[in-house]
């Protein structure tokens, strides 16, 4: 804004580089630790399936795990490893695909994530494979459930997800 001086941090209260980028010490991990030692799971719909939200596997909220390490999964609680390969049920949002229908998709935690930028971390989205020969359209900025079995990686690698849901149906109601 030409009616408004430049601040020397951009405003944003950081030390800049010359070219203006913003200079961040990385943070300290958080000591890993078991926030929450018990939890079970309703058992809904035709399907049979658990109920379970975005915080019951939110890494962060469970274990205070800040960044996530590699070997995540190693430190998840029994009851969180239990649900591994069982049929689960969750509320989401449908990350972008630009495409219409959709086989497969990502689901995110909530739409700030989806659609307005906000960087997730690892367990706010789910890698989604749906039902052979099932598809979806793609649904913008409102939830809905996906049903499907829920899927833990053994380690965390490059380019891949925490998480995944295959054999999934989508409950759009």
């Amino acid at each position: 804004n030409p009616l408004r001086p430049a601040l020397p941090d951009g405003g944003l209260g950081q030390p800049r580089d010359p070219a203006g980028t913003a200079i961040t010490s990385p943070a300290k991990p958080r000591e890993i630790k078991l926030l929450v030692k018990d939890r079970s799971f309703q058992v809904v719909g035709p399907d049979k399936a658990l109920r379970i939200s975005y915080d019951d596997f939110d890494l962060l909220k469970v274990l205070n795990m800040e960044p996530v390490p590699p070997d995540a999964p190693q430190h998840m609680p029994a009851w969180l490893r239990q649900l591994d390969g069982k049929r689960i049920r969750v509320r989401g949002f449908m990350y972008p695909t630009f495409q219409d229908p959709v086989e497969a998709f990502v689901l995110a935690r909530d739409n700030q994530i989806c659609c307005f930028g906000r960087n997730p971390k690892i367990y706010d989205l789910v890698r989604v494979a749906l039902r052979k020969n099932v598809t979806s359209p793609y649904i913008q900025n409102r939830p809905f459930d996906v049903v499907g079995l829920f899927h833990i990686a053994k380690k965390i690698e490059d380019g891949r997800l925490l998480y995944s849901i295959d054999d999934a149906i989508v409950v759009d109601r």
